[in-house]
């Protein structure tokens, strides 16, 4: 008695899906990595982008203090930048005060990855007199 049926064992299939449950434990946490460092590289470029901005409208006002514009809200900031990369905006009110010369600009995104947290980039310039 010779039966010839195709199919596969209940023992191949509970094989298969351990080893698709065990690819899966390792490609999720990757997955989620993997969001949380685009995020910080991507707030990092936007932080680059306003030190930047800042430097060079410094520079501009050491050659030529009548001739740039001072940078002393967000929306100065915004307007010495070329551009912001899409859905970033900067907001608040004055960036620094003039009497401690102190200059500090904090970038930050609102949607927090899954599973992890975006660092607040901050850079404080100080110059005196400035």
């Amino acid at each position: 008695m010779s039966r010839n049926e195709k199919g596969f064992t209940l023992i191949e299939l509970v094989m298969v899906i351990v080893i698709l449950g065990l690819l899966a434990a390792v490609a999720v946490p990757k997955y989620q990595d993997l969001r949380t460092e685009a995020a910080q590289a991507s707030a990092e470029g936007v932080y680059g982008g306003a030190n930047a901005a800042t430097a060079i409208n410094f520079a501009s006002r050491l050659f030529s203090p009548t001739g740039s514009t001072a940078i002393t809200d967000a929306t100065s900031l915004i307007a010495a930048m070329e551009g912001l990369p899409d859905g970033w905006s900067i907001n608040g009110g004055t960036l620094y005060s003039i009497a401690d010369s102190t200059f500090v600009i904090t970038v930050s995104t609102a949607e927090a990855p899954v599973g992890g947290t975006i660092p607040t980039q901050k850079a404080v310039l100080t110059k005196a007199g400035f």
